[in-house]
């Protein structure tokens, strides 16, 4: 389905341009079309509002607009995101795009402090937002603050960055209760939010639940040799054998990756630990490296991105052999032993195309905009536990990202 309807009016030709020449959107889908038909509405545009769509159903497009709005009245917006990297791009976005409106926009992100008088719009890792809301109310100078975005709201339930959130969203609440005159309206988003009506009661939010997803998404499932398909709509296995896989389960990764290199399909594998992280991509080159045939042409057409993406790690003083020696074969890794730096040249690789298989550990993956035409997710444990079907949902959100792919695919292990 695409998108049919245009812009709302109320939004500027400053800022629906830039969507246009900088994001390719020039309409929106029905989902973003009523909520944003919405604030058209006097009593919704003070409403609290908590909506939940699939990744890449376009659910920062719509907080940004509103968000834009209140911003342009002249109070002050903060948009809270849980990662650093996540919330770098944010703050990108929303300096390219409202400074043709004049806004100023900051970043709460490292140690750097800006002067309230010096931003409209702030854009904060969590643990800064909740700073910022402290520092705003000693100050007294809260009453500035027209509204707070939560991105990625289902952290609310995280058992340790979780009690940041509700701590924070409290405070508002109670500011609210006790000055009608000046509220500040809550906006939370997620791809997933447990719970949401408890959610939307407690935050007394208007609740949007999106289930329209831009690009189809294919879940299958390998059960020792034997891929299946899921019928999500059943939560169950088809019967149905898609194909065979001989050896292990690395060997079906193996595989997998294998076929994505042949199609130029880029593909991001999700592991449990760095040293998985590493195996896997040692195994991955292992194979790529007897396919010197068919490697030379991909590897041919990718031999100048792949070459500024190891410069860049040089020049940020990368010594890791075994990720210089992977990135020649196009495949690159992605964990908490490389630097900041290190990651973001990855990171900046794969999304430029000149990295075809990228093997990282899953909690980091899920703090970075890393999407992709196949997620392969190897059986997952955090600590003695597995992961949940929540943090399941995200980590499946990388694949098929609208603009990036017609059709996402994920593969996983019986023992995720």
């Amino acid at each position: 389905m695409s998108a049919k309807h245009p812009f709302p009016s109320w939004i500027s030709r400053t800022i629906t341009a830039f969507y246009e020449e900088e994001c390719g959107i020039s309409r929106i889908f029905d989902w973003q079309n009523e909520v944003l038909q919405g604030e058209e509405d006097e009593e919704n545009k003070r409403r609290n509002l908590v909506f939940s769509a699939p990744t890449s159903a376009g659910k920062s497009l719509v907080a940004e607009l509103i968000a834009w709005r209140v911003a342009k009245s002249g109070k002050k917006v903060l948009f809270v995101l849980p990662y650093i990297s996540v919330a770098r791009e944010k703050l990108h976005i929303l300096q390219k795009s409202w400074r043709r409106d004049d806004i100023s926009v900051a970043g709460f992100i490292g140690p750097h402090a800006s002067n309230p008088n010096e931003w409209i719009g702030a854009v904060c890792t969590i643990e800064k937002a909740a700073g910022l809301v402290n520092r705003a109310l000693s100050e007294e100078w809260f009453d500035e603050i027209g509204m707070i975005v939560v991105d990625e709201l289902h952290m609310i339930f995280d058992g340790s960055r979780g009690t940041h959130i509700d701590h924070m969203l409290t405070k508002i609440l109670f500011w609210n209760s006790q000055n009608p005159e000046t509220p500040v309206r809550i906006i939370g988003m997620s791809a997933t939010i447990p719970q949401i009506n408890n959610i939307g009661k407690w935050l007394n939010a208007k609740i949007h639940v999106a289930k329209f997803r831009p690009v189809e998404l294919v879940e299958n499932v390998i059960i020792g040799q034997k891929m299946r398909k899921i019928n999500t709509s059943l939560g169950k296995f088809e019967d149905v054998i898609l194909r065979d896989f001989c050896g292990s389960k690395e060997d079906a990764i193996v595989e997998l990756s294998r076929e994505s290199y042949h199609k130029s399909i880029q593909t991001l594998i999700m592991c449990s630990s760095k040293i998985e992280v590493e195996n896997v991509a040692k195994q991955i080159a292992g194979k790529f490296s007897e396919l010197k045939k068919i490697s030379s042409e991909v590897i041919k057409n990718r031999m100048e991105g792949l070459l500024f993406v190891r410069q860049g790690l040089e020049r940020n003083g990368c010594k890791d052999r075994i990720l210089i020696g992977v990135l020649g074969l196009t495949i690159g890794f992605h964990h908490a032993g490389l630097t900041l730096e290190e990651r973001e040249c990855i990171e900046q690789g794969f999304r430029d195309g000149h990295i075809l298989i990228l093997v990282a550990t899953s909690t980091l993956a899920s703090g970075v905009n890393l999407p992709a035409e196949r997620v392969i997710i190897k059986s997952q444990t955090r600590g003695p536990s597995p992961l949940n079907s929540m943090t399941y949902k995200q980590m499946i959100g990388r694949a098929g990202r609208m603009g990036h792919a017609k059709k996402g695919r994920i593969f996983w292990d019986e023992n995720f």
